[in-house]
């Protein structure tokens, strides 16, 4: 048979490829209710998450934490129950830290201090942590170490006891520990807070604020020259003896000699009775956020 007579093969028809883009467009202008619905959840759920979840625990892990330090007796674990929650715990000897989480009128803060009376934001309330540490001479190395960690301290001390000579010393080391960590910062270095709270003024022995200032600073330029002599105290090592409180030299020391190590000292007479801190601790607090 001739080849030129053989017929040529018959070609397949070509199917048309599929319109991706027509596709698209029409899943996104023509959606199924399920795709409704999950957008919908998906849109309205997202911020809750976010806020709850994500947010908050944030919040919650960088909360400001104040230090309360100073001797057994002093009355720092009644002192702080009482300002968080109005209700003074019975007092007892703390061997261990323990924290409670406190607030103030947002008014009360300095950051605050310019905005106007209308601002939603004075509305709510600053939020902070308050840190207990056991006074007993053996456990207040451990308490120092938590003075980094912290946005400032509460030196708490009995007006009421005849002897503020430990007080005194332990108020010392607590000064020396700030003013090294001052001396570590860099730049433009806001005061680090530090309030003597002269606990128990409702007592009849109790001295007054001012009084107490006195006798602490008299007994700290005792505790500063006995350093500087090489001298230290029972259990105390001799690692620090060059260390020196406030401005060099010999003489009387003062608590305004630490403003230039940075350290805002500040004295207040007080009680935990008839919410007698709740003001003072409140007023600090606002100044020091």
């Amino acid at each position: 048979m001739d080849q030129s007579q053989i017929p040529p093969p018959i070609p397949k028809p070509q199917i048309a490829a599929p319109d991706v883009t027509s596709s698209i467009l029409t899943a996104i202008f023509n959606p199924s209710s399920t795709a409704v619905i999950i957008t919908a959840l998906i849109i309205f759920l997202t911020p809750i998450f976010l806020h709850f979840v994500v947010f908050r625990s944030r919040t919650a892990k960088h909360l400001p934490s104040f230090l309360l330090l100073g001797p057994n007796g002093a009355g720092k674990t009644a002192l702080m129950t009482s300002f968080a929650d109005g209700t003074p715990a019975e007092t007892r000897t703390s061997q261990a830290p323990h924290s409670l989480e406190a607030d103030i009128p947002a008014n009360l803060s300095s950051s605050s201090k310019y905005r106007s009376d209308a601002d939603p934001s004075l509305a709510v309330h600053k939020r902070f942590m308050l840190q207990d540490t056991p006074g007993h001479g053996k456990l207040r190395t451990a308490a120092l170490s938590h003075i980094p960690e912290s946005h400032g301290v509460v030196f708490v001390v009995d007006s009421s006891s005849p002897d503020l000579g430990d007080a005194a010393e332990y108020l010392h080391a607590v000064l020396v520990s700030i003013q090294k960590l001052q001396a570590k910062k860099t730049g433009i270095n806001a005061g680090y807070p530090v309030l003597v709270a002269c606990n128990k003024s409702d007592l009849f022995t109790a001295l007054p604020a001012e009084k107490i200032k006195e006798i602490l600073e008299a007994e700290i330029t005792k505790v500063r020259e006995a350093k500087s002599r090489g001298v230290v105290g029972v259990g105390q090592e001799d690692k620090d003896e060059d260390d020196w409180l406030g401005e060099g030299g010999s003489g009387a020391f003062t608590f305004d000699q630490l403003e230039d190590a940075g350290i805002v000292v500040d004295v207040k007479g007080g009680t935990v009775k008839e919410d007698g801190w709740r003001f003072k601790l409140g007023e600090w607090f606002g100044q020091s956020l």
